[in-house]
Order: structure tokens, then C-alpha cells, then sequence
């Protein structure tokens, strides 16, 4: 193949656009992973990270993860692979869970948790 007056092979070529590929998905996590802080840094506490019961009813099927993380105020706890988990603002008793396939929100869920005490 010649490409600007200079022979390249394919395998050097694939090599090359497999790099720049590579590079591409890189930039992309790392701004999408600053995204998430700069929502956490306007949060005026720590724990408006959590989500509360109003901001969880605001959440609807097809948002993408970051949708959720505007709303919450702050990322989830990654459950499993496609689970991520926040835990309410206000008691310990109350998780909520939220869903995705391919990238958006299919289901949500409210988790009851009980106490560690042995009072």
C-alpha cells in the first residue's frame, strides 16, 4: 500500500490505528472519570455524595450512569458489573441500587439493611 509516498505494510498500519484507538478510549475514561469529581467537589458535605429518596425517584429507565451520578450528587458503590449501589443520605438502614445494560439504567431498587447492633 502507498500512503503518501511512503510503502506501509498492513500490520504496521493496523498496529498504528490500533494505538490511536487505544489512546481515544484512554482520553475518553479519563475525562469521564473527571466528570465524576467535579460533580463530587460541589457537593457542600460529604454525604451528599449519597442519594436520598427524592433524588431516587427521579431516576428513570434509559439514563446513562452519569445521569445518575448528577442527580445523587456523586458516584455509586460498584456492586457488580453493571450494579452500582449509593447509600442514603440520611439513615443506615437504606440502600439504592441502580441497574444498567449497555450502558443505561434498566432497573432501580430500594435495599432495606439491618443493623450490626447487639443491643
Amino acid at each position: 500500500m502507498l500512503l503518501g509516498g511512503i510503502l506501509i505494510n498492513r500490520k504496521w498500519l493496523f498496529s498504528y490505528l490500533g494505538i490511536c484507538l487505544f489512546g481515544l478510549i484512554i482520553t475518553n475514561l479519563a475525562a469521564y472519570k473527571d466528570e465524576i469529581t467535579e460533580i463530587e467537589e460541589h457537593n457542600t458535605y460529604r454525604w451528599q455524595r449519597y442519594m436520598n429518596e427524592e433524588e431516587y425517584n427521579k431516576l428513570e429507565k434509559g439514563m446513562y450512569y452519569i445521569d445518575v451520578v448528577k442527580i445523587a450528587g456523586g458516584a455509586g458503590v460498584k456492586i457488580d458489573e453493571d450494579i452500582y449501589e449509593w447509600n442514603d443520605e440520611i439513615l443506615l438502614t437504606k440502600g439504592y441500587q441502580a441497574y444498567f445494560e449497555n450502558g443505561e439504567l434498566i432497573k432501580t431498587e430500594i435495599i432495606k439493611r439491618k443493623g450490626n447492633s447487639n443491643r
